[in-house]
């Protein structure tokens, strides 16, 4: 099974996470389970548990073209804290504990999606390159 995660809030830019499941939800994906998390911390965890893939989509704050999507390694994660958090514990904090812990998952993807400078609204997404990197993870697996 593949867990789709998409982590944010209700708030802002930040909530693209969360508009990136509402499209899938209408993409007919099969054997995937889609998920939205509000700010989860360290509760990430338990969401990576009994999952063979897991992908996690949430806002990247960089310098890329709002509304893109981007794949990200988890050392380029480990390195840059692309996928940082506001709220303290964020997606590289959990994925290291997990790792710690031996509780990850046998695939981990991290896709971000640029919000820009706008903090206030979440850009227009990339709905056809987030469907490509999903459809090409589903050929894969």
């Amino acid at each position: 099974m593949i867990r789709i995660i998409g982590v944010g809030s209700p708030f802002g830019a930040d909530r693209v996470g969360w508009l990136a499941i509402d499209h899938l939800q209408g993409c007919q994906l099969e054997d995937c389970e889609l998920i939205k998390l509000d700010r989860p911390g360290s509760g990430l965890l338990n969401y990576l548990r009994d999952a063979d893939w897991v992908v996690l989509i949430d806002a990247l704050k960089s310098t890329g073209r709002a509304g893109d999507v981007a794949q990200i390694s988890r050392d380029k994660l480990a390195q840059c804290q692309a996928l940082t958090s506001c709220h303290g514990f964020g997606v590289a904090e959990a994925l290291a504990l997990a790792d710690q812990l031996g509780e990850l998952p046998r695939q981990v993807l991290l896709l971000g999606i640029h919000v820009g400078d706008d903090q206030e609204r979440p850009p227009a997404l990339d709905v056809v390159s987030l469907e490509q990197q999903i459809q090409a993870l589903l050929a894969s697996g």
